[in-house]
């Protein structure tokens, strides 16, 4: 499709200005809170990740009085810097949540703009948070479901540009026009594609913190009074005829605007690997107890989604950042589940992505590309293992764990945070857990969301 009417961001924006709490069912709410609680959690190794504490010695020779929290740092620096630093964190690990149907991360993009932009605001509460959230999140989520194209753009990125505006927007109350210019000058800044992604490069988890950090400057900009495109959308150089060549359907974008929140449909990632790895995860801890020792195996075959067999399904090597090489790899991911009986955070560190034990039977992983799965639809996987005495042992996974469909429950979404808390070696007091974790859970009750930057910033 190659032109829509001015009408979709018209309908984008009014839904924007007229988000109110209220508006949000019970469990949108409960699954905004989930997902910060997550998001926060995963910052915590993230903040020790290759690349971030470069990021956050840098950011210190820039800081500033009047700014914005780096968490886990007290550094405080210009609010764009901050959401960046800390979207990168949020990301790092590849650990924070999905939109399986888009393959796309939400909360990196706007959790850390709205965070920036609150502490920079007027008073902020907490119901102003989860309404901003929710609506960034929908943005985001909208905008994507309307591509049916290859992975080219990291759309993590480029669709995540518009939600962190959204909700930084929303949290500055800025008024309907000052949204829609919002949304016209981050247009102005999209960038993100998939070469960092495919070289293992470290600029791949600081892609979302870019859209983060122009989500916010494009709201402070916008309150000032600089104009953005009207139609960033849709107009001849717009986002969907310039970045996806014309091919979207406007359907999604506006079909139940205001009554479902998108946000319900994101999954949380019980593995710090790539979302695309998950299926086969959970099919290889299945078959486990199965197999007997490793060295049983003759070669296991994984069968998924063509973009799957593309972005995390060659033969693992390791290149110049084996953490990334690691979580974006099938056969590394699903060797470490059969062996380890696991797949967490220590298991992407040097040593452990090293294991010649591991390492040996990743090479026997074999991934192909399923010719009757939608080419995006990432969600199922079918292993079969052939043992060396013949025998052929198979399991089907059609949705992975966290999906909404097959969900983590709130008591896993807390051994999450506190996993990865403790697995960082941050030192945070257990009173200060314990506040964390209370001031999320009734977040709707909290007066000031600064109270709880105030914690997470170190």
């Amino acid at each position: 499709m190659s032109s829509v009417t001015p009408v979709l961001e018209e309908m984008l924006v009014d839904y924007i200005a007229g988000a109110h709490f209220e508006d949000l069912d019970s469990q949108a709410v409960d699954r905004c809170k989930k997902l910060i609680l997550d998001t926060l959690g995963v910052a915590f190794p993230g903040s020790r990740a290759p690349g971030c504490p470069q990021i956050v010695d840098l950011l210190g020779l820039w800081q500033t009085d009047r700014g914005a929290s780096v968490l886990l740092s007290g550094v405080q620096v210009p609010p764009p810097m901050a959401a960046m630093a800390n979207s990168a964190m949020m990301h790092a690990m590849d650990f924070d949540d999905t939109l399986d149907a888009s393959a796309l991360h939400t909360f990196v993009n706007v959790l850390p703009a709205a965070l920036a932009a609150a502490e920079n605001s007027k008073t902020v509460s907490g119901k102003e948070l989860i309404t901003a959230l929710v609506v960034g999140v929908d943005i985001i989520c909208r905008i994507s479901l309307a591509i049916d194209r290859p992975l080219s753009w990291i759309r993590t990125a480029t669709c995540g540009c518009f939600g962190a505006a959204a909700s930084a927007a929303k949290i500055l109350g800025l008024d309907r026009e000052e949204m829609f210019n919002a949304l016209g000058v981050v247009y102005g800044q999209t960038s993100g594609n998939a070469q960092g992604l495919m070289e293992g490069c470290l600029v791949k988890r600081m892609q979302p913190g870019f859209a983060a950090s122009a989500g916010v400057l494009s709201a402070f900009l916008a309150g000032r009074g600089i104009t953005g495109s009207r139609r960033f959308l849709t107009g001849p150089y717009g986002y969907y005829p310039l970045y996806e060549r014309g091919e979207f359907n406007p359907i999604p974008v506006t079909e139940g605007l205001g009554r479902h929140y998108s946000v319900v449909d994101l999954s949380i990632k019980p593995y710090p690997s790539c979302r695309m790895t998950h299926a086969s995860i959970d099919a290889a801890l299945a078959l486990k107890d199965r197999l007997g020792p490793p060295d049983d195996i003759d070669h296991i075959d994984v069968s998924v989604c063509s973009m799957g067999a593309e972005m995390v399904g060659k033969p693992f090597r390791i290149g110049n950042n084996p953490q990334v090489d690691a979580q974006f790899s099938i056969p590394y991911t699903t060797a470490c589940a059969i062996i380890r009986g696991d797949v967490f955070l220590r298991d992407f560190e040097a040593d452990a992505i090293a294991d010649p034990t591991v390492m040996d039977l990743a090479r026997r992983v074999r991934v192909v590309a399923d010719p009757t799965l939608p080419a995006k639809d990432i969600l199922p996987a079918e292993m079969t293992v052939t043992l060396k005495d013949g025998a052929i042992i198979s399991e089907d996974v059609p949705i992975p764990l966290g999906h909404p469909h097959n969900p983590m429950n709130a008591d896993q979404c807390r051994r999450k945070f506190l996993k990865c808390l403790d697995y960082s070696g941050f030192s945070m007091r257990e009173e200060a857990r314990e506040e964390v974790l209370s001031m999320i859970d009734h977040l709707e009750t909290l007066p000031d969301v600064r109270d709880l930057i105030r914690i997470m910033a170190g």
